[in-house]
């Protein structure tokens, strides 16, 4: 389905219905495109055997993003492997048919062959906001979204209290917007990585790294947020620093963003000043290691704090780093620990659970998935339990909603 075809409940608001449970959603893309998932049969609880496909086209293998909806439905971003256009699919609003929409075309940016990265997540008004990095030598940057909701003036007929004759007022009512989804938007500036957050005041933080390994950052600035202009432009956050390789980022118990940077076989921290604003710390050192670190993940933690898993090296048994927030400010942080050991180079993805306890995920080169479960703060299970194999990609989201199966 085109976002022409799609129908003003497409776009209709938050709901008021109670979450009926809160489970992890898993989804991966299979090395031949095939994109599927797994739910949890049970708050904190394992995965159903099956590996269910969402749709019957073939997407780009590395290209894979998941989230949640305004009101609070899974969502997934995925490229289709014949036209190379960003497809959305998102889970119904109602209980009637199959429990997944039918999948949405955002199309492409004119001009860009492929796309090197993308992202998915919810923005200022609460309505998921698309970002691309074209795998062209330009290294453009491109954002889409979906379009709020526009307020019109309705006569309407009212019977007043006390009478039997009608009257007729004008009341403003929120409708639909004509287009459903914004044109495609060019960001100045050119990254070969990019990473994203929401701000304390629901602004998106994007911070990424350039082909020279340079990092930077960009705020949504408050006016004209829904346009190129509306984004206080790109400031460069190496503070001396080089060789930047990975950026996370997240927002703390205290509502301020955190920024790690993954450099060789060191990690550093850069925070936020201030709730909401664009002034930052300087980089500080926040972990040495006996080797280099191959990735990185963070999530929030049981505790409201930030929690991050850093692994090491190639190889075979390496090690997994996994670090928390203990205190109310950006100093407060447990040591290092070891919480695991991986077989090789792995891409990470930490998830919490109904009971606030951390699943890590990994997808290893040879396409094996598995997941790890957190015990109590400090200690994590023993023993990975497998999900799966042939997967390229892995990605993960809240499922709070009820759900027809």
């Amino acid at each position: 389905m085109s976002v022409e075809d799609a129908t003003h409940e497409d776009f209709s608001g938050n709901l008021l219905t109670d979450p009926s449970y809160f489970r992890i959603f898993f989804t991966a893309l299979t090395s031949e495109g095939t994109l599927g998932y797994k739910d949890q049969t049970i708050e904190n609880g394992s995965f159903s055997a099956s590996f269910t496909p969402l749709t019957q086209a073939t997407y780009e293998p590395s290209l894979l993003n998941a989230s949640v909806t305004q009101g609070g439905y899974v969502s997934v971003l995925a490229v289709d492997a014949s036209t190379g256009h960003v497809t959305y699919i998102r889970e119904r609003r109602d209980e009637t048919g199959s429990r997944f929409a039918a999948p949405q075309d955002l199309g492409k940016p004119d001009n860009v062959a492929n796309l090197g990265e993308t992202l998915l997540l919810n923005g200022l008004n609460g309505r998921p906001n698309v970002f691309l990095i074209s795998a062209d030598p330009t290294g453009e940057i491109w954002w889409k979204y979906e379009n709020p909701n526009t307020v019109v003036e309705e006569t309407i007929t009212v019977l007043p209290p006390g009478t039997d004759t009608p009257i007729e007022v004008t009341v403003p009512v929120e409708v639909p917007p004509a287009q459903p989804w914004s044109n495609w938007q060019q960001l100045p500036g050119a990254l070969n990585s990019l990473t994203a957050t929401q701000n304390a005041d629901g602004r998106i933080l994007l911070a990424g790294i350039n082909s020279d390994g340079i990092p930077y950052m960009n705020l949504q600035s408050s006016d004209r947020p829904f346009l190129p202009e509306g984004w206080d432009g790109w400031e460069e956050i190496s503070d001396g620093l080089t060789g930047f390789e990975q950026l996370v980022c997240g927002l703390d118990r205290n509502a301020l963003v955190h920024i790690f940077a993954r450099i060789g076989d060191k990690i550093y921290m850069k925070a936020q000043q201030q709730v909401s604003a664009s002034s930052f710390g300087a980089w500080v050192l926040f972990g040495t290691f006996p080797s280099s670190a191959h990735s990185m993940a963070l999530s929030s933690a049981c505790n409201d704090g930030l929690y991050l898993v850093a692994q090491l090296s190639t190889g075979t048994n390496c090690p997994l780093y996994a670090k928390y927030q203990t205190g109310p400010t950006s100093e407060n942080w447990s040591t290092w620990d070891v919480i695991g050991h991986v077989a090789q180079d792995c891409d990470l993805v930490l998830q919490p659970n109904a009971n606030a306890m951390l699943s890590l995920f990994s997808c290893d080169p040879n396409g094996d998935a598995a997941y790890l479960n957190q015990q109590t703060l400090d200690h994590w299970g023993a023993v990975w339990t497998a999900l799966g194999s042939g997967y390229a990609t892995i990605a993960t989201t809240q499922d709070i909603t009820p759900n027809p199966e």
